[in-house]
């Protein structure tokens, strides 16, 4: 093979000195690294432990942040009041109503759940007469099919109760453990909230200290974008959660449903899962509505689609806004894959996890587009004409 004049071979200038080639061998390098951990997962068990213990924390933490860091400013700046005293007033009055919102909701939501538990049987009797009398009116199954169905359910519901009792035993060890979990969540989830509504503004500026000088501008804003990509979600989905629980629990109370409030109390939470979270809620009030009257179960359709309209066309649109930027396709493959890998935490998380991955993917790319030389009509910063 003939040497050209630069004195490297014809292999090397076409295959090697190429940057999809480099681009392909730094992948399939840190392929090889990620393989490397997993096969040897063992170096990594520590660090999942604490991950483990201080995730919580963290997590709550972050979640009231982003609710007290517009009132710590607000107070900044109209009462001119100093940051850790700012802070000090948000804290103490956020503690205040957390415990006067536990101390009067519970004990009544531990009446109504109690209550709902006990009635279970009951239930099923409602919803088996109205079977009946459904059955006898449109003949769609057999007197053996329905006195199988009667058995089965009555069974089911009457046995309710009893294995609750026995599976709380049986998981007594769990409930310790979790109980002891949340105690040092309570414990130490306070102190890292201080110093998030503190250093919270300083955050970027420490972190970019270990980025190469040259790519901290651009370090610095991805981690902005990430920041109000989230803060918009949290603060939004918290907003329109609270409203749709107030918009059920008096709609529910308007038609006179059963267990009104504890059904609303769910209802709100679960809207925290985009699109699904809403129907999910509307389970346990058909199931009501069910074994009350069909005037009820109208009812209770009535509520849910005043409550979809007004949350699709008014609630979202106004707080949400289109803060993420994702199409509502992507939004449902993403809640898929999230509760599959990680259950109800996936769920809730894997939306604003997956806007904070696309912007450091996108950053990425539009950092490979201006420096790879394979995009001659992207150019780096620094050659950008003022």
């Amino acid at each position: 093979m003939r040497q050209p004049d630069s004195g490297f071979s014809w292999f090397y200038q076409r295959f090697l000195n190429n940057h999809i080639t480099i681009l392909l061998l730094n992948i399939f390098l840190l392929l090889l690294v990620l393989n490397e951990l997993m096969q040897n997962a063992w170096l990594l068990t520590p660090i999942w432990k604490f991950i483990g213990i201080a995730m919580p924390a963290v997590v709550v933490a972050g979640i009231l942040f982003y609710v007290l860091d517009p009132f710590v400013h607000l107070m900044e700046r109209r009462l001119h009041l100093r940051t850790g005293l700012a802070i000090a007033i948000a804290m103490i009055v956020t503690v205040t109503v957390i415990v006067l919102i536990f101390l009067n909701l519970i004990p009544f939501l531990a009446r109504q759940t109690t209550g709902a538990i006990s009635a279970l049987p009951q239930f099923s009797n409602d919803m088996l007469r109205n079977l009946n009398r459904l059955n006898q009116q449109h003949h769609w199954l057999s007197n053996d099919n329905l006195n199988d169905i009667n058995q089965r359910v009555t069974t089911y519901f009457s046995k309710r109760g009893l294995n609750l009792l026995t599976g709380t035993l049986s998981s007594l060890g769990n409930v310790v453990t979790t109980v002891s979990d949340w105690i040092i969540t309570l414990i130490t989830a306070p102190l890292v909230l201080f110093f998030m509504l503190k250093d919270g503004s300083r955050f970027p500026h420490y972190v970019s200290q270990v980025v190469p000088t040259a790519y901290r501008d651009r370090f610095v804003i991805m981690l902005d974008q990430m920041n109000v990509k989230v803060s918009s979600y949290v603060r939004g989905q918290l907003t329109v959660a609270l409203c749709v629980l107030i918009i059920f629990t008096t709609g529910y109370s308007i038609i006179g449903l059963r267990y009104a409030l504890l059904i609303g109390l769910i209802a709100g939470p679960l809207n925290l899962i985009p699109y699904f979270g809403s129907a999910i809620a509307l389970v346990p009030a058909l199931i009501m509505g069910v074994v009350t009257s069909p005037s009820m179960l109208l009812g209770v359709v009535i509520v849910y689609l005043i409550e979809w309209v007004l949350e699709t066309q008014v609630l979202s649109p106004l707080i949400m806004g289109n803060s993420l930027a994702m199409h509502p396709i992507t939004i449902v493959f993403v809640l898929l894959a999230g509760g599959k890998m990680f259950g109800l935490v996936g769920v809730i998380f894997g939306v604003p996890g997956f806007a904070v991955l696309k912007v450091l993917a996108t950053t990425g790319f539009q950092w490979y587009q201006e420096y790879s030389a394979l995009y001659p009509d992207v150019l780096p910063p620094d050659e950008l004409e003022p």
